[in-house]
């Protein structure tokens, strides 16, 4: 029975009197889904930039949930416009939660634009809309009024969902203030830079639910920053970041940091001497979960791969297994090395005359 009950908790992650409530998915890999936690990121740091994300967790307790998730950004940029540009791009994942197979469709788009405020910074500005769709199948659910006093039993009709699919429109947007500084490299003792931002998404708070009325989602609000910080005489970064999000009842506070060797240079004689680094740390998510990283880059690709532990009170049932992500990334210019934090260069970026 207690079995059962996890099922159904899990399958819903949030449930209240005839409303069926889900948060928004999160990701362990949150730098690299950067502009999932602001769009205000977007083509700030890379002119062009794609990346694949894939999260499975809870095998060991429930049906798995799983998380696909891709986004797109381009810089806009003009010969005659140095002190602003414009930027675009494109969002889009579906998370799959539980017994319930709840799934959520997230198909979006992002305008913004980044202003010169220095030599070496930047304060941008963006809003994102989207469109969703919520589906639900109750076929293997298993409701309270199936107990028959002894057992469960699946010949007893469960309770009915009056819809098992809704489409709405959402909205958002965000603020970032970047700043990077590389005389030489970004790897040398003279190379720096930080991100920190703050956005909102679901400002027109659609409604979600799946009986009658619905029910409003609640607005999220996310302030993060993350810091890259060159090691005096070694080739070597320390990169600590954070992340605060507010949903409605829900907080997730996750801090961490990655230490980043760098194997080889880029070139600033030859093309054939790629840049290539491997970076290795740890985040935790407060009261959820410990969260190991690895990503190794070479020249405009990257991989990356994360495990959540699971430390929260499903520990004993979960036996601190959570989940598995892997994200994949390609940016048009180079992560690290020559040109880095520099997008003001026609040399470096892509131009419109």
């Amino acid at each position: 029975m207690k079995r059962i009950l996890l099922f159904v908790i899990i399958g819903l992650p949030f449930m209240q009197t005839n409303y069926l409530f889900a948060q928004d998915p999160h990701y362990s890999q949150y730098n690299e889904m950067s502009v999932y936690i602001n769009p205000a990121l977007c083509a700030v740091s890379y002119d062009v930039r794609a990346v694949l994300n894939y999260r499975s967790q809870w095998h060991s307790i429930s049906a798995p949930y799983k998380t696909y998730g891709a986004t797109a950004e381009f810089a806009i940029k003009h010969r005659k416009t140095r002190k602003a540009y414009l930027t675009t791009g494109l969002i889009a994942y579906q998370d799959v939660a539980g017994s319930g197979n709840m799934t959520d469709l997230h198909l979006g788009g992002i305008l913004g634009v980044v202003v010169s405020t220095g030599k070496n910074s930047k304060l941008s500005f963006a809003g994102t809309f989207a469109i969703d769709q919520r589906r639900i199948s109750t076929g293997n659910f298993q409701w309270e009024n199936q107990y028959n006093g002894y057992q469960y039993d699946s010949s007893i009709p469960g309770e009915a969902v009056p819809a098992n699919q809704i489409t709405y429109a959402d909205f958002g947007a965000g603020i970032n203030y970047h700043f990077s500084k590389s005389e030489r490299y970004i790897s040398s003792n003279d190379g720096h830079r930080f991100d920190i931002g703050f956005s909102m998404y679901h400002l027109n708070t659609p409604l979600v639910g799946f009986y009658g009325e619905g029910e409003a989602q609640y607005i999220r609000y996310t302030q993060h920053a993350s810091f890259t910080i060159a090691m005096p005489h070694v080739n070597a970064n320390i990169i600590p970041s954070y992340i605060l999000m507010f949903q409605g009842p829900s907080i997730e506070v996750n801090a961490g940091i990655m230490f980043r060797y760098i194997i080889s240079e880029a070139s600033k004689r030859s093309s054939n001497i790629k840049p290539m680094a491997f970076s290795a740390g740890a985040y935790y998510r407060s009261k959820d979960a410990f969260i190991p990283q690895i990503l190794f880059e070479y020249d405009k690709y990257a991989i990356g791969a994360s495990y959540d532990f699971n430390t929260s009170a499903l520990t004993p049932f979960s036996s601190l297994q959570g989940g598995l992500e892997i994200v994949l990334r390609y940016n048009w210019n180079p992560a690290y090395g020559r040109a880095t934090g520099v997008t003001t260069t026609p040399k470096s970026t892509p131009y419109f005359k």
